[in-house]
């Protein structure tokens, strides 16, 4: 257990500033990509936070539907049309999600608008509100219909702002509603008769969760349009005020969506934020637990106090060492204060998986928010990594969100190491042969394993890997939204190359799916009959071949390594996985092939283990032999005088060590059964014994 005490901490969420062109800009496409015709500016706009500052009132703002990264212009007031309407629902299950408390007036309604626009138009909005138990949108297409039943809660001219960012509109007829715990349809009218109009529109960030048709909206020139002329599972981020105090928030939590335990015991990193939503003084108790799932045992937990005297966004950390067993662990956070009204989201989770021999920062299981690239140009984007020891490279998975008209693109994988000004991607450490992105006809992931020639040794520290867009077509890899993004951790610079690195954050909170693979370790027991001496074992080499335990059961993999004077060796794998079973099919240069039993034999530790001396079971046919005087206790091991390495001990294994027996042969050979560096009668005796029994190869 750990227990921190941080007095008036200023660790602020920092939402970064950009004045780029649209060739350097890292564009998202995703198959419900609506507006094509963007326009970026420079954002201006303040943190959630900031611009809900709590000076000398109790109001608070809950995001009560979060964006999920999809954006659109038509589900919240913007400037290119004259007139649009649009209504939609947040289910019970979503506004019991948010924490936003029932019994309550909502004071104001918000958006979050992605993209800006270049003229701040004017015009009428109307906004209603009303309570339901419905789970999906059942509300007439007749806009007319729609809001007869509803509440009118705001009728007043307003301004679009020009600037992306939080948009909140303080509701002047609030008092006319409550919100009864349940669903809730939003709809507004916003009109804008003869005032300029703006060319570029305004997009705001979305939420597609809910299938459509979830949202119903039409959009003119026509003051007379009642009907509906588009549904969408499209809803706007929206954020309802409430008088209630809302003094602390919880999340996100940041960490690594899969931690690598080995080759070496990680330290590894949680961070969250936790969110003081007013300008007085408040002391924030904060609890942190990593609890694994399957057995519900909380392996850490950390306690933390906090005092603020501002609204501001604090992030904590704590570093632990994760279990050397796979599995998945969830990060729990949970903050409290006191007099606080609003408490449903004074909590936060996050999934993560121990892996043996993967980190990446996306979550697995969950599905991408769509495939990111550069629309324009060419570009390197990397993430950030850590290791506490030198870590061995072998492989990485990349992952690509491919749809009809995308793929085929040309890249490279890169790894840099963090020796740039302050930690920025630096020296150019390996880049990958140039290699093509997958393309298919829909919406799906596809992934591509890029097997490093030689380990790439990384020093201990920090590192990052990504990818090299070698030709000006989006790549479209994989991403998920994290909002607000974690900062110091992903990064892009245009052309490829070029070095000026720039954060996501200030551009568009993605993190995309980059898996640094390093080895698949077994820690293998065996003995050879013919090199045992004293009780101990003569150390040589063994290899072992991975096989799939299916027909035809394919070699996948293998590996080489000396096994010592106890019979344990450690061999590394790079094209196994840690999902599959397997065979392990063990050879020797003079010694029989022998299989482990037909059980499931995973590599999904750190290492693996497997023991071939403590039963002749664990060898497929029960095919060893025991030798009493190992360690004075005996133990199986495999046979010797398999000379030839045909699958069986015979005339022919009997004639080769005669053969050098008597012409006194020394030497590493593979007549040397007993492992003395001598083929005598020692060796003829023993591949005699054997062949008499008619001893072979027992294979699945």
């Amino acid at each position: 257990m750990e227990k921190k005490i941080y007095r008036f901490i200023i660790i602020g969420l920092y939402l970064f500033s950009c004045n780029i062109s649209e060739s350097q800009n890292l564009t998202p496409l995703n198959s419900n990509e609506i507006d094509s015709k963007i326009f970026i500016k420079k954002d201006n706009s303040e943190s959630e936070l900031n611009k809900n500052s709590d000076n000398n009132s109790n109001l608070s703002v809950v995001t009560v539907l979060a964006h999920d990264g999809i954006h659109s212009r038509h589900s919240a007031p913007q400037s290119l049309f004259r007139y649009a309407r649009c209504y939609f629902l947040i289910t019970g299950q979503e506004m019991n999600l948010s924490g936003y408390p029932s019994g309550v007036k909502i004071t104001s309604l918000g958006y979050n608008y992605k993209y800006g626009t270049e003229l701040s138009t004017k015009g009428f909005l109307k906004v209603y509100f009303e309570n339901t138990n419905d789970v999906t949108n059942n509300k007439s297409l007749n806009w007319n219909q729609t809001v007869s039943t509803m509440t009118q809660v705001h009728a007043d001219t307003i301004a679009i702002p020009l600037s992306a960012g939080i948009f909140d509109i303080p509701l002047n007829n609030y008092s006319a509603f409550t919100y009864t715990g349940g669903g809730i349809y939003v709809a507004f009218e916003y009109s804008n008769p003869s005032g300029p109009l703006a060319v570029y529109s305004n997009v705001a960030w979305c939420n597609k969760v809910l299938p459509n048709p979830i949202l119903k909206s039409s959009q003119s020139d026509d003051s007379l349009r009642v009907i509906a002329t588009g549904t969408s599972n499209l809803r706007p981020e929206t954020r309802f005020g409430t008088e209630l105090r809302d003094i602390v928030t919880v999340g996100p939590v940041y960490s690594k969506g899969m931690m690598n335990i080995s080759p070496c015991i990680d330290s590894n990193q949680v961070r969250f934020l936790i969110n003081h939503r007013r300008n007085l003084t408040d002391t924030i108790y904060v609890i942190s637990k990593i609890k694994n799932i399957s057995t519900g045992e909380v392996n850490h937990i950390f306690y933390d106090t906090v005092f603020s005297n501002f609204e501001t966004s604090i992030e904590l950390s704590h570093k632990y060492l994760i279990t050397s067993e796979t599995g998945t662990d969830s990060v729990l956070i949970s903050a409290s204060t006191f007099n606080e009204d609003i408490t449903g989201n004074n909590k936060a989770f996050y999934i993560l998986k121990r892996t043996v021999n993967s980190s990446s920062p996306y979550i697995p299981g969950i599905a991408p928010s769509g495939g990111a690239g550069l629309s324009v140009g060419t570009g390197d984007y990397v993430a950030k990594f850590h290791t506490e020891c030198e870590l061995p490279v072998c492989a990485v998975d990349a992952s690509f969100y491919v749809e009809t008209g995308f793929g085929s693109v040309q890249y490279k994988i890169v790894f840099f190491a963090a020796d740039g000004p302050g930690g920025l991607p630096g020296t150019l450490i390996h880049s990958s042969p140039l290699r093509v992105s997958p393309s298919s006809q829909t919406g799906i992931i596809k992934r591509q394993t890029y097997y490093l020639s030689s380990p790439l040794k990384i020093n201990p520290g920090y590192y990052y890997a990504g990818y090299k867009q070698a030709e000006a077509k989006n790549l479209r890899v994989s991403y998920q939204i994290e909002t607000p993004i974690r900062t110091g951790e992903f990064y892009y610079t245009s052309p490829a190359g070029a070095g000026n690195w720039t954060e996501f954050a200030g551009i568009s909170p993605y993190k995309f799916d980059i898996v640094p693979r390093t080895y698949l370790t077994l820690k293998l027991r065996a003995y050879l009959q013919g090199f045992v001496s004293g009780g101990k074992l003569t150390p040589d080499t063994l290899k072992i071949f991975l096989r799939r335990q299916f027909p035809p059961y394919v070699r996948v993999d293998s590996a080489k390594a000396v096994i010592d004077s106890a019979g344990y060796g450690i061999f590394n794998f790079v094209n196994a996985d840690s999902d599959s079973c397997y065979y392990f099919e063990v050879t020797h240069r003079n010694h029989l092939r022998t299989f482990s039993n037909n059980f499931c034999h995973k590599l999904n530790s750190a290492p693996a283990n497997y023991d071939f001396t403590n039963s002749s079971s664990q060898a497929l046919g029960n095919n060893m032999v025991y030798v009493p005087e190992i360690n004075g206790l005996g133990a199986f091991a495999f046979y010797g005088g398999d000379v030839n390495q045909d699958g069986i001990i015979d005339a022919s294994d009997i004639s080769n060590v005669e053969n050098d027996a008597a012409n006194f042969v020394t030497g590493y050979i593979s007549t040397d059964i007993t492992g003395d560096y001598t083929v005598d009668a020692s060796d003829i005796s023993l591949v005699e014994n054997n062949a008499v029994s008619l001893i072979g190869v027992v294979t699945p």
